[in-house]
């Protein structure tokens, strides 16, 4: 799809970047909470994708995809400070004459360069391009991420069974704050500045996000559900949060291939290794 913005979207991506040419500005994808700027730079989009926050992350989460840091090339990595990254750009064949960018859970949009320069994403920091020496096997890896379906829950039966019984010992006053508390935190989500923000570690913020800690480690069983639900992958910044134990935090460096199951892989991860801390 290719489409000019509608005079709402005009309005809105104006207030985010104040240099960009609205009128001139193409949309090529619909909102999506689904997947980033990093997630289509390499061409996917069943997943969000996030190497860290540093300009050595996307280097080293680049290189498993063929892509080195060059003086030009077609992926330009956007940034606050080389340890504050915001934002991914593409450009090449298959992205139009100018540049694309997936904004965060919003519009994916063609741009000049220099039109997403702002408070929110800073400027391009550096750009990317694909190696001589491209391993063999990229494409293929990337195809198969691709192939994989999104399950409805992360969660068996048996182990939700499980789960359940654990969160009956918890305070029923303590569930029924924490289910409030987390409705009003995921609607923050994607809200204002939020809707076009790739870094999942921004959304640990807010007074919503504040009470659901207020709420102590005790209520780990119920985010653990919530994990299960592929949506709810943002969660994972309170799981990480609260959770005290190092054998049931899951991360990965940005040059582990694990990397590449995004964040909802990686919500599965956790939701799986709760059950092994037995």
């Amino acid at each position: 799809m290719a489409r000019p913005m509608t005079s709402t979207e005009k309005q809105r991506f104006q207030g985010y970047f104040p240099n960009l040419d609205v009128g001139l500005a193409v949309v090529t994808g619909e909102a999506s909470p689904v997947y980033n700027c990093i997630s289509w730079t390499i061409g996917v989009t069943n997943r969000w994708l996030w190497p860290g926050n540093s300009l050595a992350n996307f280097d080293a989460f680049y290189h498993q995809f063929g892509f080195v840091r060059s003086g030009d090339g077609t992926i330009a990595a956007w940034g606050l400070s080389a340890s504050s990254m915001t934002h991914g750009s593409v450009t090449g064949p298959g992205h139009g004459l100018r540049w694309e960018s997936k904004c965060g859970s919003d519009l994916r949009i063609q741009h000049g360069l220099n039109e997403l320069v702002s408070s929110s994403y800073g400027r391009v920091l550096a750009f990317c391009r694909k190696s001589r020496t491209l391993a063999a096997g990229v494409k293929a890896a990337r195809e198969e991420i691709m192939k994989e379906k999104t399950a409805k829950s992360y969660l068996s039966a048996s182990q939700k069974r499980a789960l359940r019984e654990e969160q009956q010992t918890i305070p029923k006053e303590v569930r029924a704050a924490f289910e409030k508390s987390f409705a009003d935190w995921k609607s923050t989500w994607f809200r204002g500045g939020l809707a076009i923000s790739s870094n999942p570690h921004t959304r640990a913020v807010g007074t919503e996000y504040d009470a659901l800690i207020a709420l102590g480690p005790e209520i780990l069983p119920l985010v653990v559900e919530k994990l299960a639900e592929p949506e709810n992958f943002l969660a994972l910044q309170l799981y990480d949060a609260l959770q005290a134990d190092d054998k049931l935090l899951v991360q990965f460096e940005p040059d582990d291939e694990r990397v590449l199951d995004g964040e909802q892989g990686r919500a599965k991860r956790v939701v799986q290794a709760w059950f092994t801390k037995q």
